[in-house]
């Protein structure tokens, strides 16, 4: 097919149109652009915001921002809800403030609240249609107020979730609407004003009749709403339940360490029932019990760093990621088995009392400590991560990656260069490390991977605080950033000027070599005849 030159033009802008694609949306859009100056007022005078914190490079923001500019069209014209963006490349304080550790990060704001805490993150898919629908159901009561008897014996009745009720405690409204804006997508948040029972009660949908009532003091949930916050994430569970991907959440939210018990066999969970439901009152407001079927999650146990060898035991402290477990067989001892393995209950009680005095020793995955350093980005393992990191002496920059990941993929060179660089200065190689780790076959405490690649850089020096790496992903914008906050004064801009300087003179040199070769063998071919 033969096209005119107009044509062509025209395909052209077209592609590079696509190509160029923004992450900011335009300024003739219903997008409101929030900063450091403006964002506080503007969430503060709003019943309802939807704030996306996004980075002008990240390819994932260049993607969500047409159904984001539609959707806040829709959303403006019908619905009278706005949406809002920060661009965290020019406006880092707000970002800090609220936490943002990936982009985009998209969170919602109501009735004025900014606390971090209080704005709910939206996790769902990244569509137009997604979004509006979501905020329409975000701009509904978040607290159901009722008057009837029956309609309040109907919702409990009809109930999927938890539901907490709130018996005509008045002065705990307010709080009691900041909590339900909060974590509306979880509980079920009822008012009865008229009720004389002055009380807060939490209903469970495990068909129980007798309420969790509060048996704290009023007085201090009017004060600190986090405390009634924190009581119902607790509370809100049983002491000993199935756990699938539907209410992982939940737990995860209550921030305690999670107790799993793996069965394969309806008898294997009756046997163990009642044993781990004792343990799980006894042990309330501590650690979470939970029963996990092995047929359907048995990969689970990877994640916990055991052998799939069902039944088992083992405990998560999900704040620290630190994964605990009974000893195991070896591969060829369970293969042998002809019946499955018994877990002595009195070894599951040992476990959890170590656990609990700070006895119990971890089960930490890593790789093997690598003989040779292959090439100048370090290679971190789960048994060296923190003897390199936290070097007194010297500057780290690590990449947290997975294999699969493709912004990690595309990562690699420009890293691989960065590492050059600096590793070609005489001063600088004795001063700092670039550093990777596979994030997936190596545990790494105290350090939250919210996504991949996260980088880190630690700072020299026994109290200094790691960074989090938020900029453009270019040589120039690593060797920036490690010049504003490296502790050895490593001048990065400056030394890749002499490295491309160097570069320059060697690829000058070897071009000169060759045209001499070239000319030597010219000469060749006069002085001698072919006979």
């Amino acid at each position: 097919m033969m096209f005119n030159k107009k044509t062509l033009f025209a395909v052209s802008n077209l592609i590079a149109s696509v190509l160029a694609q923004e992450a900011t949306a335009p300024k003739d859009s219903a997008v409101v652009k929030l900063t450091n100056d403006n964002f506080k007022s503007f969430v503060e005078g709003s019943n309802l915001v939807l704030a996306e914190f996004f980075a002008p490079w990240c390819g994932h923001c260049k993607k969500l921002a047409p159904e984001y500019v539609q959707a806040a069209k829709i959303l403006k014209d019908e619905h009278n809800i706005t949406l809002a963006q920060i661009d965290c490349t020019e406006d880092q304080e707000i970002c800090m403030e609220q936490g943002v550790q990936g982009y985009p990060t998209l969170k919602v704001f109501k009735n004025g609240e900014i606390d971090a805490d209080s704005a709910q993150t939206y996790q769902g898919q990244r569509t137009a249609d997604a979004i509006v629908d979501y905020m329409i159901k975000a701009s509904l009561p978040s607290v159901i107020t009722v008057e009837d008897v029956k309609e309040l014996d109907d919702l409990l009745n009809n109930a999927t979730s938890p539901i907490i009720v709130n018996y005509g405690v008045s002065k705990l409204d307010k709080n009691f609407l900041s909590i339900a804006d909060s974590l509306n997508e979880m509980y079920t948040f009822v008012s009865v004003p008229s009720s004389k029972k002055q009380n807060i009660s939490l209903y469970l949908p495990s068909g129980a009749n007798d309420p969790i009532v509060f048996n704290g003091k009023i007085d201090d949930i009017i004060e600190d709403k986090l405390i009634l916050e924190k009581w119902l994430k607790v509370e809100a569970l049983p002491y000993f339940g199935e756990i699938d991907g539907s209410i992982f959440q939940f737990y995860v939210e209550s921030e305690l360490p999670m107790a799993y018990y793996f069965y394969v066999t309806e008898d294997q969970l009756e046997d163990y029932k009642e044993y781990f439901t004792e343990l799980g009152k006894k042990y309330r407001g501590e650690i979470n019990f939970v029963s996990i079927d092995a047929k359907q999650f048995g990969r689970h146990a990877v994640n916990l760093n055991m052998k799939e060898q069902f039944p088992m035991f083992a405990i998560h402290n999900l704040t620290a990621n630190l994964k605990y477990g009974l000893p195991q067989l070896t591969d060829e001892e369970y293969a042998e088995l002809t019946i499955p393995p018994v877990v002595d209950k009195a070894d599951i009680t040992k476990l959890i009392t170590d656990f609990v005095d700070h006895k119990a020793e971890p089960i930490v995955q890593s790789e093997e400590i690598p003989d040779i350093q292959e090439t100048n980005v370090y290679k971190l393992v789960g048994k060296t991560h923190d003897d390199i990191v936290y070097d007194n002496q010297k500057d780290v920059l690590v990449k947290y990656y997975a294999p699969w990941c493709g912004h990690c993929k595309r990562l690699a060179p420009i890293y691989e260069e960065l590492a050059d660089i600096l590793a070609n200065d005489k001063n600088a190689q004795n001063k700092i490390v670039i550093a990777e780790i596979d994030d997936t076959v190596n545990d790494i405490m105290g350090v939250e991977i919210p996504g991949y690649p996260t980088i880190v850089f630690y700072p020299a020096g026994k109290d200094a605080e790691p960074i989090l790496f938020e900029s453009a992903r270019t040589v120039e914008a690593f060797l920036e950033f490690i010049k504003n906050n490296s502790a050895n004064k490593i001048d990065g801009p400056a030394i890749y000027e002499d490295y491309k300087r160097e570069l320059k003179a060697k690829q000058k040199a070897k071009r000169e070599a060759e045209l001499e070769n070239d000319n030597d063998d010219d000469e060749d071919d006069y002085d001698h005849d072919e006979l």
